[in-house]
């Protein structure tokens, strides 16, 4: 049944990239968490369907299905230990959620044959090019494989014959996509830093390598290509300098740098905040690990070797013909000017309103709003005429927009003496 699909949709799509016009017939997405939709420390069926890729679908009027998943989701989480993985977990059934389809019985529980939405959480650019589903399904001490199993290899691995296994990249390609958007090189980068290691992040030649090769698999293909810049941590809610601190706790900002001892440019952690939190609560200060406090150099190292890499992804979209989409320079607007969804102001900070409690994934309303800028350059840049998606709306139901920092009482003061300066780290 696949090679009968596979021979039907390719005439139609050679024949839309032989015209020069934006054919969205067979829209498909390579990425990680970000494209699949990730938030809140979770991958599920309720995120997932608010990803920016499936909000961009909409707007185009094209099929988008996705490998959707029963909460409370899987992956696991960048800065905390892996756990082992349990699937199905209550209060899972199947993990997979069967949409229903056109014409089909209400009860019928067949799965979607093939995806559209090919975004695996945590995975690197290489693993693109590499990592293909593993029996057994459920790898109880691999969540990744674990994923990419349930992600890239289903219904695939459950069927009683001799089906191919793919990676990301060779199922893009099998589905003979008109357009194609790829989203790689975040989690490379997310791992590193969360890690305390910025020399993790991939160096330039090794990056350019594993990418021309995506890109290039692809538009060899005649597939539409659009490729996103990766963010800059440094502009995700993960880091929060001292005034920000100052401004979650409630605290003024020169206790926070005394106490911690912090310089104005240096960076707290989110888990750092974690733990700055809970010692206001307790009323109880102690020196904070170096590991949850990034210095101001370390900042700019990070920064300099992202911008780097966006400099390969831009060089070899022009040599292979690919439509960049700068979404770094749209999470740097939001970290530095915010922006404003009618009386609602969100910004890049940790409870600003746009990155979920993970701090680095968007909430749907951040997502919506990647949709909108990326629709708006298919618009400009073939001349279509694709509408935006109503953010507003999707404001009155994201809970990330609620969230707000904790409030006490005005008279309450907090009785706290500053460490001695040889306390401190």
């Amino acid at each position: 049944m696949a090679l009968v699909l596979l021979l039907w949709w390719q005439p139609a799509e050679l024949s839309a990239q032989q015209s020069g016009k934006l054919d969205t017939t067979t829209f498909v997405v390579l990425g990680e968490g970000l494209a699949a939709g990730m938030a809140n420390y979770s991958l599920n069926e309720v995120v997932q369907s608010k990803s920016f890729p499936a909000q961009m679908a909409a707007q185009m009027q094209t099929a988008f299905p996705q490998p959707l998943l029963e909460g409370p989701g899987i992956t696991d989480v960048l800065g905390y230990p892996a756990l082992p993985v349990r699937v199905p977990t209550l209060p899972q059934g199947r993990v997979r959620v069967y949409p229903k389809q056109p014409g089909v019985d209400v009860n019928d529980e067949t799965p979607t044959l093939f995806v559209f939405n090919l975004s695996v959480p945590n995975l690197r650019v290489a693993d693109s090019l590499t990592r293909r589903p593993v029996s057994p399904l459920v790898q109880v001490n691999d969540s990744q494989q674990t994923a990419i199993n349930l992600i890239l290899g289903f219904p695939a691995m459950i069927l009683n014959r001799d089906v191919p296994l793919w990676t990301q990249l060779e199922y893009a390609k099998a589905m003979v996509p008109s357009m194609a958007l790829i989203e790689l090189g975040y989690y490379d980068v997310l791992a590193a830093v969360v890690a305390g290691n910025p020399a993790q992040i991939p160096d330039r030649a090794t990056f350019r390598d594993s990418y021309t090769k995506i890109v290039k698999g692809l538009r060899d293909m005649y597939v539409e290509v659009i490729v996103t810049t990766i963010p800059d941590p440094m502009d995700t809610a993960y880091f929060s300098n001292p005034a920000a601190v100052a401004r979650l706790t409630r605290v003024d900002v020169s206790l926070i740098r005394d106490f911690y001892g912090l310089a104005a440019g240096d960076f707290v952690t989110r888990n750092g905040l974690s733990v700055i939190g809970n010692q206001f609560i307790r009323r109880n200060i102690q020196p904070m690990p170096s590991s949850l406090i990034l210095r101001a150099s370390g900042g700019v190292d990070i920064s300099n070797r992202v911008r780097a890499l966006n400099d390969e992804i831009k060089a070899i979209a022009g040599e292979q013909g690919a439509v960049v989409y700068d979404l770094a320079a749209f999470i740097n607007r939001v970290h530095s000017t915010g922006v404003t969804v009618g009386s609602t102001r969100l910004t890049g900070d940790y409870f600003g309103g746009f990155f979920s409690l993970d701090s680095y994934y968007p909430g749907a309303t951040g997502h919506a709003l990647i949709a909108n800028d990326i629709l708006a350059l298919l618009n400009q840049k073939y001349g279509a005429s694709f509408p935006l998606v109503n953010v507003a709306t999707i404001l009155q139901d994201d809970a990330v927009t609620k969230y707000t920092t904790a409030r006490e009482p005005d008279e309450q003061v907090y009785e706290l003496q500053p460490l001695p300066s040889a306390a401190v780290e």
